[in-house]
């Protein structure tokens, strides 16, 4: 495997009969041939100069590929070589995620995940943005914010490890991805250039770093996947990397949909990506009795003879509704003819759709009481919710159709569609096709990726030549402004309302 991560076993002559060479040079000498100049870091040099001569010289040295080439991690006394891991992570906004590769075998040993401690400062990256921006406080809070991300994904980190028993000097490599923002957040470098004119982040390449360096209690090299704009960060190029989308003949079209919205279409030939807000709605943000997918949510909404059951995660009892479980809900709805095709509630089409006060009370509004909480008090979710919902979905059909547009294809000559990010993995196909969510293509072009960022960080970390291949995409990439399209506006605009329905599914 041509990992990032490389280990030599060496068995090296002692000093002595007129040999002085420096123990350091001993071993950069004999790694030459094989890796070139190795960069060796104060750090290790401070750890472990004594390990050479304390085994005999007879030790283990460990490189890092980095962008300049290989970079020496450690000296291990011994033969270590059989023992080779490295740390996956993506760093989302809300949630981190890492992952523990058996470099030897090719396998993850561990996963876990975290809410982004953040999320405390903020349950939105713009919130955060501006609680840096506090005046006098700026550094502090910065500083602040980074020690959070820090602290999450060091805490998965000694989880992962201790879950596979691998000894962290094993595993010298940690690999993050993550949307432009939050690596800015993670070096604590200033990010209110991401989301203020003219929009030029810091940097889109951060150079490799030693972790002790930013704070971490895990020892070892940083490489965060580079981004190629304020909106379009490593957490997206670590996606295509990870589906081999450039590598392919085929049209393929990479739908990342959460808070935001990130898209790219291409192939072997062109690469064309955008993103744009997409708003809280898959968050389950939008509704008074919304939530982020945990025990309790409606995950699953189904309508079978103007009868509505439910499915919570856990099975318990109903506290709110999720992502999936709105989408659910609205192609339910539109199937049953409890929805028309303007997005509005049709009354007296069942029980359940009742009259509830706004949110202010000012003056009421349509709303489907979709459950009831374990103390029989009815769950809703509201003309106003659907209305937000609707601004979701338009935002992410109008970007479908910009890419599109912008390439000059029509939406069947796309072959593969690539469903990243947790939504992806957890709508209903049907019912996101049914709203008009996702383009109505044959099922079978649809791939569900999966965590594509966290995945895409794996693959780099077994497969090196993921660098070059990224940096590829970057100088081939054309970053699509999807507002500043002519007709963007008018694409928005229909894209509000919900798709006619399949002859085979009206009701």
């Amino acid at each position: 495997m041509q990992s990032m991560v490389q280990k030599r076993f060496l068995i090296l002559p002692p000093p002595g009969d007129g040999d002085n060479q420096a123990d350091l040079d001993r071993l950069t000498h004999a790694l030459r041939d094989e890796f070139g100049a190795v960069r060796v870091p104060l750090d290790v040099l401070l750890r472990d100069a004594n390990v050479l001569r304390a085994s005999g010289y007879r030790a283990t040295a460990t490189l890092v590929r980095e962008d300049s080439g290989w970079t020496l991690a450690r000296i291990q006394p011994g033969d270590a070589a059989a023992r080779r891991y490295g740390l996956a992570c993506d760093l989302g906004s809300t949630t981190v995620a890492v992952q523990l590769i058996d470099l030897n075998a090719g396998t993850a040993a561990a996963t876990r995940t975290a809410v982004n401690a953040q999320v405390a400062r903020g349950a939105d990256i713009l919130t955060r943005i501006f609680y840096t921006r506090e005046p006098g406080q700026e550094a502090a809070r910065r500083a602040e914010l980074q020690r959070l991300a820090v602290q999450t994904i060091d805490g998965l980190i000694s989880g992962v490890l201790a879950d596979a028993g691998v000894d962290p000097a094993d595993c010298p490599l940690l690999i993050v991805a993550g949307n432009t923002t939050m690596i800015h957040f993670l070096l604590g470098v200033d990010a209110f250039c991401v989301f203020s004119a003219p929009f030029a982040p810091m940097f889109n390449r951060a150079p490799a770093a030693d972790t002790r360096a930013l704070g971490f209690g895990y020892e070892g090299r940083l490489y965060c996947f580079p981004s190629a704009a304020n909106y379009l960060g490593g957490d997206i190029l670590s996606g295509l990397w990870s589906t081999n989308l450039t590598d392919s003949d085929e049209l393929s079209l990479f739908i990342d949909i959460g808070t935001n919205g990130e898209m790219a279409l291409g192939c072997r030939d062109f690469l064309i990506a955008g993103a744009g807000a997409a708003g809280p709605a898959l968050e389950g943000g939008i509704s008074k009795n919304g939530m982020r997918a945990a025990p309790g949510a409606v995950d699953r909404v189904r309508i079978e003879g103007g009868k509505l059951t439910v499915t919570t995660i856990g099975g318990a009892p109903p506290r709110g509704i999720c992502g999936s479980g709105i989408v659910d809900l609205l192609a339910e709805m539109r199937r049953s003819g409890w929805l028309n095709v303007m997005g509005r509630l049709e009354p007296g089409a069942s029980e359940r759709i009742v009259s509830v006060p706004m949110e202010h009370g000012e003056s009421e509004e349509w709303a489907v009481v979709y459950a009831r909480d374990n103390q029989g008090a009815p769950l809703t979710f509201t003309q106003s919710d659907i209305a937000q919902f609707s601004e979701t979905k338009a935002a992410a059909g109008t970007m479908v159709a910009c890419l599109l547009q912008a390439a000059g294809v029509e939406p069947g000559q796309v072959q593969r569609i690539y469903l990243a990010g947790a939504f992806g993995e957890h709508l209903d196909l049907e019912s996101s096709i049914l709203i008009g969510l996702y383009p109505d293509l044959p099922r079978d072009r649809f791939v569900q990726a999966g965590n594509a960022s966290l995945s895409g960080a794996r693959k780099l970390l077994l497969d090196r030549r993921g660098l070059e291949r990224v940096e590829d995409m970057l100088r081939d990439l054309y970053y699509l402004e999807f507002a500043m399209q002519p007709n963007f506006l008018d694409l928005m605009s229909a894209a509000r309302y919900y798709p006619p329905l399949p002859r085979e599914v009206r009701p």
